[in-house]
């Protein structure tokens, strides 16, 4: 069983690098050699992975020759193959002994949901074809201004911050699998992360169905960042080939989730759990993947989650409860949007 489950998620993953321009994937895998290289293993299994990570690079650049276009992307690659390399390591000694089995599982984890959560959201685009993300560009409107857009000229006047704010965005699964391992090494925390990210991510996709938006840089394309619209129509879209899973902000909801979950961890793993969470809400209203609603209801969605996690069932249902309304009111609309934007 070990073998089977390796293999499928080795060759999705494989097949998924292919000239992919977000590296969502690649730092899931990253996260296997993390774990790996955590464990201390022998110089004997460090050589056998990076000969293992050297013959799927060059097997890799032979065939397909692309690496995709964002920043870092060679080294990013590069990493993710010792990744894939560590994860057929973790394979082969699962098989020899159960006791393996408990690293495969956590060095397997994040890329196997990253491959279901894509083919879940790609699976309901044709049963949701419709859109409301004009619904939250008016809402957004109701301050005066577009943050996503204002977020986005920053970005265009500083590749720095943008290329920043991008990897720490993309690096979400690797910064999940640094959590697991806190957990599993005995630190303190509110509630079991492993528990905590699933239940996040399944209520997520199920909250994603009641409002389904996609992002300001998909809708309104060559418009973002420079040239909000200044008025749009009050009505739904129809768009194909685009995930809808924009709000509420999981990135935001898990960002947060990473931040709280160190509250009892040494300070400067806290700093750096906060500014992880900064550059991730930058990046969700720079890059226009997000209206600065969604993250907004986040917020509550994050509190829903943790509470839940930590048996606080009453505040669980009542900031679940305040999740939901804000959806059904962004997605029916009240006389509020009748305000120009």
């Amino acid at each position: 069983l070990a073998a089977a489950c390796l293999i499928a998620v080795i060759f999705t993953t494989f097949r998924l690098f292919n000239g992919a321009d977000s590296p969502f994937l690649a730092f899931s895998v990253i996260g296997a050699a993390v774990v790996h290289f955590a464990s201390r293993p022998r110089l004997v299994e460090v050589t056998i992975t990076a000969v293992l990570a050297s013959a799927l690079g060059i097997a890799y650049v032979g065939t397909v020759r692309i690496f995709g276009q964002y920043p870092a992307s060679g080294l990013v690659r590069t990493a993710a193959f010792l990744g894939l390399a560590s994860m057929l390591v973790f394979g082969w000694k699962a098989c020899l002994s159960t006791a393996a089995l408990r690293p495969l599982l956590l060095a397997t984890f994040c890329p196997a949901l990253m491959i279901l959560t894509n083919l879940a959201l790609a699976a309901t685009i044709q049963f949701q074809p419709r859109v409301f993300d004009l619904f939250l560009y008016r809402f957004d409107g109701l301050l005066g201004f577009q943050l996503s857009f204002i977020v986005g000229r920053w970005f265009a006047v500083s590749p720095f911050l943008a290329n920043a704010c991008f990897l720490v965005y993309s690096a979400l699964p690797l910064a999940e699998v640094l959590i697991f391992l806190l957990y599993v090494r005995g630190q303190r925390m509110p509630a079991n992360p492993l528990a905590l990210f699933i239940v996040t991510g399944i209520a997520g996709f199920a909250f994603y169905q009641i409002c389904p938006a996609t992002g300001p840089v998909h809708v309104f394309a060559a418009k973002f960042p420079n040239s909000p619209p200044s008025a749009v129509p009050f009505e739904s879209m129809i768009l194909d080939n685009l995930p809808r899973n924009a709000i509420p902000s999981l990135h935001s909801a898990w960002a947060l989730l990473i931040w709280w979950s160190t509250r009892y961890c040494r300070s400067w793993t806290r700093w750096l759990a906060a500014a992880f969470l900064v550059l991730t809400l930058l990046a969700t209203l720079g890059l226009g993947e997000h209206y600065l609603i969604d993250l907004v209801v986040a917020l509550p969605f994050a509190v829903a989650a943790m509470s839940a996690c930590a048996r606080q069932r009453r505040r669980a249902v009542m900031a679940a409860a305040l999740v939901l309304v804000w959806l059904v009111y962004l997605r029916f609309g009240l006389p509020v949007f009748s305000l120009s934007p």
